[in-house]
């Protein structure tokens, strides 16, 4: 049985804080672990939100840099979804399809509900 492999994807900055004007769209992706196979689905998925977002400007950190950091907070950034190996074309269409909603709405969403 493989092990499935997940990286979990967040908005934050202008794009997600209401502000309007936002010329980019900043994404980060948090993947599991500095292992092989969790970097390499990371770059891939980078790569295929680069090419569905254009103005995407994409940060990728493993889960215990993330913790060390503690970005999300900070950033207050919100999910927009997780990304599956073996589950990646669905997942990345539902991710996309939240992160162009909220960037249209200016994420007009309080901290709390983040």
């Amino acid at each position: 049985m493989a092990l499935t492999l997940s990286a979990s994807i967040y908005g934050f900055g202008s794009a997600f804080a209401g502000k309007g004007g936002a010329r980019d769209i900043d994404i980060l992706i948090v993947h599991q672990s500095s292992d092989p196979a969790s970097c390499r689905l990371a770059i891939a998925c980078k790569r295929r939100l680069a090419e569905r977002l254009p103005l995407a400007h994409v940060t990728m950190l493993s889960a215990p840099e993330e913790e060390h950091l503690k970005f999300i907070e900070t950033a207050n950034a919100m999910s927009v979804g997780t990304l599956r190996n073996g589950h990646l074309e669905e997942d990345l269409n539902k991710a996309v399809a939240v992160i162009a909603e909220l960037a249209a709405k200016g994420a007009e969403i309080s901290p709390e509900d983040r």
